[in-house]
Formats: C-alpha cells, sequence, structure tokens
C-alpha cells in the first residue's frame, strides 16, 4: 500500500503547475484513507473465520440410518431429496393399448405390419428421375407460326421413318392440339400411303361425337388427305372401356415390326415414330392425370382403361407412360397465353412425383421436345436456366 501511495504521490509533485499538485495531493489523502479501511475490514474478516473455526466441534456425530421405504411414505411429507415412487393408477396393471391405440368405433387398431420404404411393402408408384432430362425447347412467335414448324417436323420424321422402314407411325393427342395439324395437308409430295395413324388417348364415345378425339383429327387433317381408312386406327365403338382398350392394344400388337418395331428389352414395347402431346393446365398429358397410381403410375400396360376421368367424358382410353416413353420422338405442344402457367410449372419447377404426369415424359432412348410460343413461354427464365443454383426449384 505504501508503495502505491508514493507512486502516485510522485507523479504530483512532479507536475509542474501548482494548482495541479495541490489538488494531486487532496486525491494522494483520499486514497491513503480508503485503504487504510479496506486494510482494518480485511483484518476483522480474518478474526471472525479463525474465532468459528476454534468453536467448532472436533468430531461430527454420526449420520442416522436411512429409515425403510415404508416408513418414509408413512407420516409426515416425504424430504424433497427422496424420489418416491407413487403408487400406479392402474389397479390392474399397465393396460394394454392407451387412447391412442383405440380407433373411432373404440377397437383397438390393428399393428402395423410395414417394414419400412422397399423392405416388402407396397412399393411408391411415382419416384423422383434419377437423371437431368434432356429436353430441346423450341419458341415460335405465335400459334401459326408454331403450327408451321409442327408441319414441318412430322414432314421431316416421315421421310425419315419411311426411308429407314418404310412406315411412319403417327401418334395423335386431343384438344386443341388438333387445330395445328391443319397446315399438314397443304403439304406435297408425301406418300400418305405409307403413313399409320394412331391416337395416345380418346374418349370412349362413337366416332361422330363431338369429343371424338378421331373426328377431331378427321376434320383437321385426315379428310384432306389420302391416308388409307385401314391405316387409321381408330378406337372400335360400342365396347366398355376396359374392352375398348384391350381392343385398341390388340390393333396394335396385330401390326408387323416393319410398321412398329418393338423395344429389345422387356417387356417389348411398341415403338412409335413420333408421338404429338398436348399439356392440360394441370400438367396431364394423354388421359394420363395427376397421382393416379393405375394409370399415370402403371409400369405395365399398352392400352389402358381410364374410367374416372376428372374431365368429361369420364371413361377414356390411353397409352400408358412406359409406352410413350418408348418412342423414338415425342413433343409436347403448348400454344397460348393459358398453357403459360402450366408451362413454367413443368419446365422450371420439380414437383412430387406424379403430380405433374408431364414431368414423368422421359423418353429411355427417344428425344423430347417441346413447342411453344411466346404467349405459352413468358413465364420462363431461360436465360437463367443454366445457373446450377437457380434450377431445379420446388416453388
Amino acid at each position: 500500500m505504501v508503495s502505491l501511495v508514493n507512486q502516485i504521490a510522485g507523479r504530483a509533485v512532479a507536475s509542474p503547475r501548482p494548482n495541479c499538485q495541490a489538488k494531486a495531493a487532496n486525491r494522494v489523502s483520499r486514497l491513503c484513507t480508503v485503504l487504510v479501511k479496506s486494510q482494518s475490514i480485511q483484518q476483522q474478516e480474518r478474526t471472525q473465520a479463525t474465532e468459528f473455526t476454534a468453536a467448532a466441534p472436533k468430531t461430527q456425530a454420526p449420520a442416522p440410518a436411512p429409515r425403510p421405504v415404508e416408513e418414509r411414505q408413512q407420516g409426515s411429507a416425504p424430504s424433497v431429496r427422496i424420489n418416491v415412487i407413487a403408487k400406479s393408477r392402474w389397479a390392474n396393471g399397465i393396460p394394454p393399448v392407451m387412447g391412442a391405440h383405440l380407433m373411432a368405433s373404440g377397437e383397438p387398431a390393428p399393428i402395423s405390419t410395414s417394414k419400412g420404404a422397399d423392405l416388402g411393402g407396397i412399393p411408391h408408384a411415382f419416384h423422383y428421375a434419377d437423371k437431368e432430362i434432356n429436353a430441346d425447347v423450341v419458341q415460335f412467335t405465335n400459334a401459326d407460326v408454331g403450327a408451321q414448324g409442327i408441319a414441318r417436323l412430322v414432314q421431316q420424321a416421315a421421310d425419315d421413318a419411311i426411308k429407314q422402314k418404310g412406315s411412319f407411325t403417327l401418334v395423335l393427342s386431343g384438344g386443341s392440339l388438333l387445330k395445328g395439324l391443319t397446315p399438314l395437308a397443304s403439304i406435297k409430295g408425301l406418300d400418305w400411303s405409307k403413313w399409320h395413324i394412331f391416337y395416345v388417348d380418346e374418349r370412349n364415345v362413337a366416332h361422330s361425337h363431338p369429343d371424338s378425339t378421331h373426328k377431331g383429327a378427321q376434320e383437321a387433317f385426315l379428310s384432306k388427305v389420302d391416308i388409307p381408312a385401314e391405316n387409321v386406327h381408330a378406337i372400335k365403338e360400342g365396347l366398355s372401356v376396359k374392352d375398348a382398350a384391350t381392343e385398341y392394344a390388340g390393333q396394335i400388337l396385330h401390326l408387323s415390326e416393319n410398321v412398329i418395331p418393338k423395344t429389345s428389352t422387356s417387356p417389348h414395347l411398341p415403338v412409335f415414330d413420333l408421338i404429338l402431346l398436348g399439356i392440360g393446365p394441370d400438367g396431364h398429358v394423354a388421359s394420363l392425370f395427376p397421382n393416379r397410381d393405375h394409370t399415370t403410375g402403371a409400369s405395365e400396360g399398352i392400352v389402358l382403361p381410364v374410367d374416372n376421368s376428372p374431365k368429361p367424358p369420364p371413361e377414356r382410353i390411353s397409352f400408358s407412360m412406359p409406352v410413350i416413353n418408348a418412342a423414338k420422338q415425342v413433343v409436347i405442344v403448348a400454344f397460348g397465353g393459358g398453357k403459360a402457367e402450366i408451362v413454367q410449372r413443368a419446365l422450371e419447377v420439380q414437383a412430387l412425383p406424379g403430380a405433374l404426369p408431364a414431368q414423368l415424359v422421359k423418353p429411355v432412348s427417344g428425344s423430347l421436345t417441346w413447342y411453344l410460343d411466346a404467349d405459352s413461354a413468358q413465364g420462363l427464365h431461360i436465360q437463367h436456366w443454366e445457373d446450377k443454383k437457380a434450377f431445379p426449384r420446388s416453388s
């Protein structure tokens, strides 16, 4: 303490100004008073600690032996240091089922036999793609120019197929797509006799019905060209939807492999030259609607019956997704502003598997192309597609 005071006093004396020396002297005086009081308090605490230690007994009495648990549970409330287990509230033991294990009827819920995902249970109908899907996107200025583009596409595919195997198979979808086929009738020099027309989906109605895809194709261009009638493969009228699907698959299988080759691996699916698909506002293609495991998620079959279509009429037939994906060339056509939202979702948003059937179109050995116009492509961000951090998105 004396050393500290001397240091402070030395600094005060060294100051060149008299008034500063006086102020410093006052501070030294107050500091000395505080240090003396602090030293006195510390000495007093040491004295009290010594007296308390001298007054303590030399030995401690042994702790009382713990009482039995039964004795501690009687009489006064137990010490907070003792963990007392209360008697069970179930007089006859723990019940075999609790409330959460009962069904609404009051009966015990059955014990689950699930072994976990892909461990002997029911497999999921839909799965995420195990690799990136390569697709080309072709954008036209408007729907009329796009229709001309479709005509050139079909002409080129027909020429290539006829040169390779002597025939050409064109598969059509219904709806607004058919209106874009009209320019085909004006193309000169096509060998129509080698063409075969099929429908990727068809309503189970009469050929004269306004909802018939066959009727729409006839009005758009079939009635204007010289394709042999036996080469236009329409659904058979008057059958149940199940029988109609079976009969249409028979028409396909009846043709020779010079017309429709088969895949080299099992289940040896038919390989069509060109399939033109439309897309609905919910993302459906053909008559394969979202989250339908028996149709959209079917892994087998060529032509499937659809008896509960969300769009009228409810009964339809449809190519299966494996058959669509076995084709040499698949083109999804979407023209007009009404398609902008679903085009953006299908091309830029990774939906849950099965939620957007258009995202399940993944040709195994063939190619996939989207034909759009400026209106249907207005929601796309094509300039950012190479940014791996931005795409694919989940919303």
